[in-house]
């Protein structure tokens, strides 16, 4: 079974470990260290969730708030959505999802926001299929839901 939480301090390894292999993912290089991780996620701007299959952490978001003064309500963004490869097709990227939904929404937020790269073809798919409204398209896909 897979249980989404919000990141904590203890997390933070596997998180970065993850983070990590996004970056490969996508061809860059990871250039931040642990304590710099723990400073943005615990108490600092980003909101993270980490998903589990037991004790092993298969999937994170990593979440920020964007102030919008001319709407009611402010707007949050998934900067990251991943999923190990192992998990993937699995639905934990959904579970992700919904969770960052719930989160938003407890949060008073009027909209949730997601983008990816130009090449994730997939990804695009995927958020289409979940009912999402494509707002971009330069310089990658981009979404949004309202709440």
């Amino acid at each position: 079974m897979i249980k989404i939480n919000q990141v904590t301090p203890k997390d933070i390894p596997e998180l970065l470990d993850m983070i990590s292999k996004l970056c490969a993912f996508h061809g860059d290089t990871c250039t931040r260290g642990l304590a710099e991780t723990q400073t943005k996620f615990i108490g600092g701007p980003l909101v993270g969730l980490i998903a589990r299959k037991g004790e092993q952490a298969v999937g994170y978001a990593a979440l920020v708030t964007h102030w919008r003064p001319m709407n009611d309500g402010d707007s949050i963004d998934i900067l990251h959505l991943y999923v190990t490869e192992e998990m993937r097709g699995r639905s934990v990227g959904r579970r992700l999802v919904a969770a960052a939904k719930e989160h938003a929404q407890a949060y008073g937020a009027t909209r949730l926001t997601i983008g990816t790269a130009p090449d994730n073809s997939g990804a695009a798919a995927a958020y289409r299929a979940m009912g999402w409204a494509e707002i971009t398209t330069f310089p990658g896909p981009r979404f949004q839901i309202a709440l």
